[in-house]
């Protein structure tokens, strides 16, 4: 992941610094359990890895697992793991943009 890059691109962006951090910090525990973000963009612009932090609040609901592998504490049950997930995928989404971005310069 180029982190430092990602957060220039974050900044002009106007996040704020705790924003910024928090996002970063998400896709370091993806990156911790699902693999480098980078070789995930190569492979298919990161599809695969977006689609497998998918997971919705009928999931959730049904007691269904998701299909990534990020452990989540927390005493909400499947709620907290979609909470969890949403903010995680939204991070991630931010990351691959940054990298649409910097292809299309």
């Amino acid at each position: 992941m180029e982190i430092d890059k990602f957060k220039e691109y974050l900044e002009k962006t106007n996040n704020k610094e705790r924003v910024i951090t928090d996002i970063i910090s998400r896709c370091k525990r993806v990156e911790k359990f699902e693999g480098n973000l980078d070789e995930h963009f190569q492979q298919d612009a990161g599809k695969s890895l977006l689609d497998k932090l998918t997971y919705n609040s009928k999931q959730a609901s049904n007691q269904e697992p998701p299909k990534h592998s990020i452990k989540f504490n927390g005493n909400m049950g499947y709620d907290s793991i979609y909470q969890g997930t949403r903010s995680l995928y939204y991070a991630i989404k931010m990351y691959f943009s940054y990298k649409k971005e910097q292809l299309n310069q």
